[in-house]
């Protein structure tokens, strides 16, 4: 399917990725865990998330222009320092303007990483492949992500060395970005034209608003299910731990079935398969009511749930790479991973909000919602017929 050389670099660049995703993935509830254990409350662990998910706008917005002057691999490299630079600090000190600032630097941190790994993937293989390859790359991260709550674990027992080796944590990426090779995609994504007007996210948007649709709607998906999916099964009769599972099957299926769809979307037709997918989300999520009182069948029913919602964000990553090329190809990953910073952060507000208001239900309702509005997206739109080229 790939060639050496490309396999080699898309281990490299993917196995660092991971690892970012086992520290995000650890580093976040450690961060709640340690502010409750100090005596703050929620809403400042509310602030503290805002000023990563500040971060990760800045970050997006510059990551264009950093790699245009440093490169593909001096950026990841910096980033990653900079992820252990803003996460060990968080050991000595328990002042909140410090903490404010330090997670500020995280998520700008984090966002470049993103943006710069998955534009690499996607420039790695041949189309005819694309959607298996990404699938593998997209799996690889989320089960490497859902390592890192069971991490908190452990870490959370030790807290007068816990942030320390959650940051060390980011050294073990920098390897696999020195590894790979990053000579012709560097010289891809550094021309004068990465600033022309053509490269826009505006133009990015107008030419595919799919991708755009498909992102928001998985990172709105991700983040409300994690909050809220445990609460709507407590309300309906779950005890706490069975509650919690309930959003594990639905990361579960995220994680084990983006093969399956990669492998559909390169054998019938991406576009086609995304759309069906967006149909098939729809009707699993309008279930969600009634098949959470149908005993054994709630948890099959959530695995597939998890499956077809992460394909809506794969395929969007494949279509990136389908439809885009050079500095083109790197602001539509920099115009996704803002579109995931921005809805995972409204996403959840507007849903607690709707909850407080009309009920559980509304759960449902909210991400219904933003799964016609991907399906309406992807039905109007047209696959473009040649790459955008910056």
């Amino acid at each position: 399917m790939l060639e050496r050389q490309v396999w080699r670099n898309f281990v490299a660049v993917t196995f660092s990725v991971a690892v970012v995703g086992i520290g995000l993935g650890a580093t976040l509830p450690l961060t709640a865990l340690t502010l409750v254990r100090l005596g703050y409350g929620p809403e400042v662990v509310g602030w503290m998330a805002a000023a990563g998910a500040l971060g990760g706008v800045i970050g997006t917005f510059l990551a264009p222009g950093l790699t245009q002057r440093l490169g593909r691999r001096g950026v990841m490299l910096g980033c990653m320092v900079l992820a252990l630079a803003s996460v060990m600090p968080l050991q000595f000190t328990s002042n909140l303007v410090c903490w404010a600032v330090l997670r500020f630097m995280f998520g700008f941190a984090m966002a470049p990483l993103f943006v710069l790994g998955e534009s690499w993937i996607n420039a790695l293989p041949p189309d005819a492949s694309r959607g298996r390859v990404v699938a593998i790359y997209s799996t690889s991260f989320s089960l490497c992500q859902m390592l890192g709550p069971g991490l908190t674990t452990w870490l959370d027992a030790m807290p007068d060395r816990n942030f320390l080796i959650a940051g060390l944590l980011f050294l073990i990426g920098i390897p696999g970005i020195v590894a790979a090779d990053a000579g012709t995609h560097d010289a891809d994504e550094t021309p004068a034209g990465a600033q022309d007007q053509h490269a826009s996210w505006l133009a990015i948007l107008r030419f595919a608003p799919v991708i755009v649709a498909g992102t928001a709607f998985f990172a709105l998906f991700d983040a409300v299910t994690l909050s809220f999916l445990p609460l709507f099964a407590l309300h309906h009769g779950f005890d706490r731990q069975t509650a919690l599972l309930s959003a594990s099957v639905v990361m579960a299926g995220d994680a084990t079935l983006q093969f399956a769809a990669g492998w559909l979307a390169d054998h019938y037709g991406r576009a086609r398969v995304h759309k069906l997918c967006g149909v098939l989300l729809c009707l699993l999520l309008a279930g969600l009511p009634w098949v959470i009182h149908a005993g054994f069948v709630w948890w099959p029913w959530l695995f597939v749930l998890g499956g077809v919602a992460g394909a809506i964000y794969t395929l969007a990553i494949v279509a990136s790479g389908d439809y885009f090329t050079g500095a083109a190809l790197l602001r539509s990953a920099g115009l996704i991973a803002l579109t995931w910073n921005i809805s995972s952060s409204a996403g959840p507000a507007l849903t607690g909000v709707a909850m407080q208001r009309w009920g559980d239900q509304a759960m449902v309702g909210v991400l219904l919602l933003v799964a016609l509005g991907f399906v309406a997206v992807s039905l109007a739109g047209r696959s473009p017929r040649q790459a955008f080229h910056a």
